[in-house]
């Protein structure tokens, strides 16, 4: 049985805890009585903090602008400005990836011409080289560098004849030579004629020893021998066999 003292000294007690200048009264009765209209404030035992005055919880894992998993603008598995997938660099255009230069022919200089092998290198002198390259096949019809390659066969001969004797070769005098090789150096082009068989110099195999057939024109009499007699002198064929298919040269080794 409380006096009137004690109870007036209870409902002081929970009035200023009320007003929120104290923390709770002693009197359990108090504390659970649900008519009051009175909110008590509570105290978190883990944090010692007052909990109404907290603002608004912010989780750093679930907080989507702070986590780089739910951020549309830092996400690389939905931003297509950083997908690693995605290669610009092969994107098709539909243009021609082929530049080709369109200046006029009559707008370029010719600095350099080679038809037939050896005859630019072999019997034209380097002193006519510059004006044999600017000249035209129409040129060499009209037997403009003639005396030129006369001059350096009958070269070619006094230098390689009396080697070509000890081979067992025949060589062919030199203006003979002239006349049976004017065919294939007069004009100094390459030619192809399809019902022809193929082979130099009717186009050219890869296996062709075109040098050898050439220079075998230019030396040898022909009355004698075939061009296939001076094959064997130097390397008649590949050490490494073609392949079967494109690209169809023998591999590196």
């Amino acid at each position: 049985m409380r006096t009137p003292r004690e109870t007036n000294g209870l409902i002081v007690t929970c009035f200023v805890a009320a007003l929120g200048l104290a923390v709770g009264c002693g009197d359990s009765e108090m504390e659970t009585d649900s008519d009051t209209n009175t909110t008590s404030t509570t105290m978190d035992p883990s944090t010692s903090e007052d909990m109404t005055t907290q603002g608004p919880t912010t989780d750093p894992t679930t907080d989507p602008t702070t986590d780089p998993t739910t951020d549309p603008t830092t996400n690389p598995t939905t931003d297509p400005t950083t997908d690693p997938t995605t290669d610009t660099e092969t994107t098709e255009t539909g243009d021609d990836p082929f530049m080709f230069d369109e200046t006029p022919p009559g707008d370029l200089v010719q600095i350099d011409r080679m038809g037939m092998p050896a005859v630019n290198t072999a019997v034209i002198s380097s002193m006519n080289k510059d004006a044999y390259n600017q000249a035209t096949p129409a040129d060499d019809v009209q037997g403009i560098f003639v005396d030129d390659i006369v001059a350096n066969v009958t070269g070619l001969h006094a230098a390689l004849d009396d080697d070509l004797t000890m081979l067992g070769l025949t060589p062919c005098a030199p203006m003979d030579c002239v006349t049976q090789a004017a065919p294939l150096v007069v004009p100094d082009e390459l030619t192809l004629t399809l019902s022809g068989q193929a082979g130099f110099p009717n186009g050219r195999k890869l296996e062709d020893q075109a040098i050898d057939i050439t220079l075998a024109v230019l030396l040898l009499d022909l009355n004698v021998h075939s061009p296939a007699d001076l094959l064997g002198v130097s390397q008649s064929m590949n050490d490494v066999p073609f392949a079967n298919g494109f690209h169809y040269l023998a591999p590196p080794h």
